[in-house]
């Protein structure tokens, strides 16, 4: 095993490292409006649910590094989020990947990136955030809480207020997604990403059978 501190390293360094690492990791492009009701979109991959009561999330978002032609500016998608405190995660899967990938570039604040990609926008009913009408999976959210790090990075928690799904994903009966026909893209390290094509089922045992019942 190689040993590498964390003590002394670049900022970058220690992000290539830490994605590296991480992985396959979940994208959420969200969607949110600014003071001119501009729909603003960009994909997220430290990202992660958070619990059920209250069914919250978090996506850590950075300012823009020396590779963009705003260096240091905060991200549209925060300051979207600090003033209105609604927003919609759109969940990225193989149809639209490409699409989400380049909403990622440093777009001027005045572009919508779902208009330029190419994105259909649909309406949203708790709140006024439009949704990707092209996801297959959309969470309606309003601000929760935000953590920030430092003046270059802020974790927003999120707290969903309804989901949309398209229609053969969902089980209305059960109330579950239906894995098999959702192909959600997982992001690698750099301008890397995995399929979900391939799956194993691996349910989790209970210790006592006879004082605890496994999940399904």
């Amino acid at each position: 095993m190689k040993h590498v501190s964390m003590a002394g390293l670049s900022e970058m360094q220690r992000y290539w490292l830490i994605t590296g690492s991480v992985g396959p990791r979940p994208i959420a492009l969200v969607t949110s409006l600014d003071a001119d009701g501009l729909c603003n979109a960009a994909p997220f991959s430290a990202f992660n649910y958070m619990g059920e009561d209250p069914p919250l999330f978090a996506i850590a978002v950075v300012a823009y590094g020396q590779e963009s032609h705003r260096p240091g500016e905060a991200k549209d998608t925060l300051r979207n989020i600090r003033e209105h405190e609604e927003f919609v995660v759109n969940m990225v899967d193989e149809s639209i990947v490409d699409q989400a990938v380049q909403c990622g570039s440093d777009f001027p604040a005045h572009v919508s990136e779902a208009e330029a990609v190419g994105f259909t926008l649909a309406p949203c009913t708790a709140v006024r955030v439009p949704r990707i009408a092209e996801a297959p999976i959309s969470w309606e959210c309003r601000l929760f809480r935000i953590l920030d790090i430092s003046t270059q990075r802020a974790i927003v928690f999120g707290e969903i207020l309804a989901m949309n799904f398209r229609d053969d994903l969902l089980d209305e009966k059960a109330l579950r997604v239906d894995v098999g026909r959702f192909a959600p893209v997982g992001r690698l390290g750099g301008p890397n990403y995995c399929l979900t094509g391939e799956r194993r089922r691996i349910p989790v045992p209970t210790y006592m059978p006879a004082t605890g019942q496994p999940r399904e």
